[in-house]
């Protein structure tokens, strides 16, 4: 059966087969042009509105700004490349992610959408071009017309100033006229990101003091009865901000069922689920996989002494000799028809393994010479099962407000939120919150936001790159062209040099982008 991904690669490739065999025709006519794969719809009636406009905005000065926005940009924009190309190296074939997500196209790509990603995809490119027309009429360089851009779909807008003008500018006013639509991109990703962080959410409150349900462990006794999207407040007899710690400070009995809230938005339903350390995960090849212990099991003792918490078996594994045998007893759950949960316990004899010869082949970055008496046995876990995040910590995440206090972090967060289908905001996470007016229209408004900040900040900082089909391509040359005026870089007035740099420039962007796609699906 055909599916979506493979029909739009079909469109793609009769539009774009379509266009180059019409391109010799296309180009003979007035209003009509080729610009790659795109069509363009050349419209020269409304010029005087750019005119009009520049007259009355500061475009020198605001092509300044953009020169030192762009500049910045690229560095950031290496940055993330840099960073993408080294942890590249750490993702196992089988979990690369979907070549869709590459795409950065709205609904073809899973995790933009069609509506807000469309909407905010057009507006981005439509004032991109036009700041590009605003500079460049501020420096006297005139438009020879303006229209939109076709690719099998409306995609946005473009200003086309006179190729000879342009050319024949001076590369201190070129280079501003090009950085004036990254740069209004980053300006638009700024403010579109202090309205959401400044201005909606702190008018949002959770209605409740809990933690959010992003996952439940599969196979645990949670998995049953808490669905993802849904609230927990109480457990046994922790509440509000002190759920976020059970799984390091819980003193339940494991394996014993407590009494647990979980809110869904509308009301509240009272269930009753095991405490304890639940395994989450097994590392193939580990003491725990050889042992053969099961995911979604509570672990109640390791040598007799009962596994409160992860700081308990934390403690018992950092003074146990690596190499020794452990029993550990844990006990899986079944759900009979009437919703009652049975219990079924286990004991297994496993020998650990030295955790600094873990973290030597997983992480070297974190290993620690303390590690090589410490024990390990292969296992990540939670408590009850439940994948949680504290409310008031899921509001900081979702608002931006941490990329003001540790903006590398924060910012790689938040822009990764739609990957982890947070954006646009779930109904289920929305009717958490308390909101000070109609919740379809706040959260359609903080939708849209986001993804103006998000498309906006992806154009901005890809357009920084000094890469020949970007924006950033044209404005590295102009930059080397400048840097040859002084005597230390007078050696870029030479055209061969000049090409040996970009030609070195585009290599570097070429390698960083291919090795995040091939070498994960290599390695």
């Amino acid at each position: 059966m055909v599916n979506g991904l493979e029909i739009a690669i079909f469109a793609i490739f009769l539009w774009t087969i379509s266009i180059m065999y019409l391109a010799p025709t296309i180009s003979k006519t007035k209003h009509f042009a080729v610009y790659g794969p795109a069509l363009m719809l050349k419209i020269v009636k409304n010029r005087k509105l750019l005119d009009r406009i520049s007259k009355h905005f500061p475009g020198k000065i605001f092509g300044r700004i953009s020169v030192i926005i762009v500049i910045l940009s690229a560095f950031v924009a290496m940055a993330m490349l840099i960073y993408g190309a080294y942890l590249s190296l750490s993702i196992k074939p089988s979990n690369v992610p979907s070549l869709r997500l590459l795409i950065g196209i709205p609904g073809l790509n899973p995790a933009i959408p069609i509506g807000f990603g469309a909407a905010a995809l057009i507006i981005s490119v439509v004032v991109h071009e036009v700041f590009h027309g605003i500079v460049a009429r501020n420096h006297g360089i005139k438009v020879n017309s303006v229209g939109a851009l076709f690719f099998i779909i409306p995609v946005g807008a473009f200003v086309e100033p006179d190729e000879q003008e342009i050319q024949a500018a001076d590369p201190v006013h070129r280079r501003r006229i090009i950085a004036a639509g990254p740069g209004i991109n980053i300006i638009l990703a700024l403010v579109s990101l202090l309205i959401i962080s400044l201005l909606l959410f702190p008018s949002a409150s959770p209605t409740h003091d809990g933690i959010y349900v992003e996952g439940v462990d599969a196979h645990s006794p949670a998995s049953y009865l808490i669905s993802t999207g849904t609230e927990v407040t109480s457990f046994g007899n922790y509440s509000g901000s002190q759920l976020g710690n059970l799984l390091f400070t819980s003193n339940m009995e494991p394996g014993k069922l407590y009494n647990a809230t979980v809110y869904n938005g509308n009301h509240s339903t009272i269930i009753q689920i095991p405490a304890g350390v639940v395994i989450d995960s097994i590392v193939k090849g580990l003491p725990a996989d050889t042992a053969n212990l099961s995911v979604g099991s509570v672990i109640l003792s390791v040598n007799g002494v009962t596994i409160f918490n992860d700081t308990t078996l934390g403690n018992l594994l950092a003074n146990t000799t690596p190499g020794t045998s452990i029993s550990v007893k844990t006990v899986t759950y079944t759900i009979s028809s009437t919703g009652n949960l049975s219990g079924t316990q286990h004991v297994y004899n496993v020998t650990t393994m030295s955790k600094f010869a873990y973290y030597s082949q997983y992480d070297p970055s974190a290993n620690q010479n303390s590690y090589k008496n410490e024990s390990f046995i292969g296992i990540t876990s939670t408590y009850g099962g439940i994948l949680g995040v504290p409310m008031e910590q899921m509001k900081s995440i979702m608002s931006g407000i941490e990329i003001f206090t540790n903006p590398w972090t924060g910012a790689l967060i938040f822009i990764s939120l739609p990957f982890a289908s947070l954006y646009p905001i779930p109904s289920s996470l929305a009717g958490l919150f308390t909101v000070p007016f109609s919740p379809f229209i706040f959260w359609g408004t903080v939708n849209m936001f986001y993804w103006l900040f998000w498309i906006n900040f992806l154009l901005g900082v890809t357009n920084a790159l000094p890469l020949f089909v970007l924006d950033g391509g044209q404005f590295f040359r102009d930059t080397l062209h400048i840097l040859s005026r002084r005597r230390i870089f007078s050696f870029l007035k030479n055209e061969k040099s000049m090409k040996r740099v970009m030609m070195l420039s585009n290599v570097i962007v070429l390698f960083l982008l291919f090795w995040q796609v091939i070498v994960p699906r290599i390695i």
